[in-house]
């Protein structure tokens, strides 16, 4: 698919970099520091530093023919404004926005060309919701398209994973450590992380492969 991401953000950057794994992926981000940094740390990813409410840069950055675009700023005016364009003047097929503050969350419909929010609220809300339901291994959240889901694994004492580096890991297919949290402080990850008992490991997934991520950080892995 081709997939168009407007704002580049912890969020946008995160879906950038799952998504282009398989789907052609161009990313817009107007803040040129940031825009730096994803240039450095994304890779196969069309970046696009400037303004993604104007419809000129929409237009450079590929949105005519795109079969999705999220708007994905920290700014649920510019969200609106994307979301509208790609809708009523792009007439793109699906699109999908962040909603940054929950009051602003009725806006979010088809009328401002919207057909999927989602609100970060309800994200966080999910996981201490189902934190305190389903045990060790919890789907925090899926895509769109159903067959991908965020997960959450507490790492036990007995799991094989335990002192063992990334690198050393063979994860299954599909399969990104999203980030790692010990003593109530968030990393983020690289090869040479090294997990402990007791870290909870933030993954996206398939589906598919969600018992063989249990099975390689879990008990008795």
């Amino acid at each position: 698919m081709k997939i168009l991401i407007v704002g580049g953000g912890m969020v946008g950057a995160f879906l950038a970099k799952v998504l282009s794994e398989k789907n052609e992926v161009t990313l817009v981000e107007s803040d040129p520091a940031r825009f730096n940094h994803l240039s450095d740390t994304l890779k196969g990813v069309r970046l696009v530093n400037e303004d993604g409410c104007e419809p000129w840069v929409l237009e450079y950055a590929g949105i005519q023919g795109s079969d999705i675009v999220l708007a994905v700023t920290g700014d649920d005016e510019d969200n609106l404004v994307v979301s509208y364009l790609s809708k009523f003047e792009y007439d793109i097929p699906r699109v999908i926005a962040r909603v940054v503050n929950p009051k602003n969350r009725w806006l979010f419909n088809k009328d401002f060309g919207v057909d999927v929010e989602v609100c970060t609220s309800d994200i966080i809300a999910t996981i201490v919701e189902e934190e305190t339901t389903l045990g060790e291994v919890i789907t925090v959240m899926k895509l769109q398209s159903g067959d991908i889901g965020l997960v959450e694994i507490t790492v036990p004492s007995d799991s094989k994973a335990v002192n063992r580096s990334l690198s050393e890991l063979e994860l299954p297919p599909e399969t990104l450590i999203v980030t790692v949290v010990r003593d109530d402080a968030m990393r983020i990850p690289t090869a040479d992380t090294v997990l402990r008992t007791g870290d909870k490991v933030l993954a996206i997934t398939s589906v598919k492969n969600r018992d063989a991520l249990e099975s390689l950080l879990g008990h008795g892995s």
